[in-house]
């Protein structure tokens, strides 16, 4: 279910949420020019183990993670004789990325990678529609911090459930971290969002709370639970970044709402209304 719009009013341009909307979409864009993005987010995305092992089990682990098949000048494989099973040597390369930054720097790099085209468009939708009314609420500089706060919070939840070779990138767990702060201050908002009735696109217009339900439970802790380390998704990286974001905007300051003019409340202008 992608949301295309709320209704709740701002005070004006959200320079912060569109800036990290143009560095994000930037960096993306420089790493194509560049041929890819496999050995960027090798380079630069957070790999759990870096952080939760010793040196000594970190650097086993990635050779023993990160081979490439042996070959002869021809591209041909070589197998064992008795097991048929190719001959592996180190990916000196991919290694070596891995190695590049400290696992605490890569607590912020992962944030600005991505892995594709839609997961790119994708956090950025969910940023703009969420981000400029919580930017709103705590003014630019504030809301830095807590972007970026909540992001490392979901970044260490995704290590702690899932403390592997394998990196994580992308903003979706700071994204993640708005979203349930806005949860928490403008659960009555109105959402709407486009999402599939079978093959058909019909689009939906619901309360925040219900949206935020939707995206909690449905599309993160029940992939989460059952269906662990498949999809690609950093499912728990999103639940570490809502439940930080819930928390921590109960401790910072806030300013106050605008008031929703009652004639900006949309109802009819959805298929199916909540």
């Amino acid at each position: 279910m992608l949301p295309l719009r709320d209704n709740n009013p701002t005070r004006g341009t959200a320079y912060v949420t569109v800036l990290l909307i143009i560095i994000n979409s930037g960096i993306f864009l420089f790493q194509m020019s560049g041929g890819g993005t496999a050995i960027d987010s090798l380079r630069f995305g957070f790999v759990p183990a870096q952080l939760l092992k010793s040196s000594d089990e970190f650097a086993q682990g990635l050779g023993s993670h990160y081979q490439l098949q042996v070959t002869d000048e021809f591209g041909r494989q070589f197998h064992y004789r008795d097991t048929g099973l190719p001959v592996m040597q180190s990916n000196v390369v991919a290694i070596e990325a891995v190695k590049a930054l400290p696992a605490q720097v890569k607590l912020l790099t992962n944030m600005f990678l991505h892995g594709g085209w839609m997961h790119l468009i994708g956090n950025m939708l969910f940023l703009w529609i969420f981000g400029n009314y919580l930017e709103d609420r705590l003014g630019p500089l504030l809301f830095v911090v807590f972007y970026l706060v909540t992001g490392i919070c979901a970044t260490l939840t995704h290590a702690f459930f899932d403390p592997g070779y394998i990196p994580l990138v992308g903003a979706s767990g700071a994204i993640s971290g708005v979203m349930g702060a806005y949860l928490v201050l403008a659960p009555r908002a109105r959402i709407q969002a486009i999402t599939l009735l079978g093959y058909i696109p019909i689009t939906v217009n619901l309360p925040a709370w219900i949206y935020m339900i939707f995206y909690i439970v449905i599309q993160n802790l029940y992939p989460a639970t059952f269906s662990f380390g498949e999809g690609g998704v950093a499912h728990w990286a999103h639940l570490g970044g809502v439940a930080a974001g819930m928390v921590l905007i109960l401790m910072v300051p806030k300013r106050r709402p605008l008031v929703i003019p009652v004639t900006d409340v949309v109802e009819e202008d959805a298929d199916i209304v909540i």
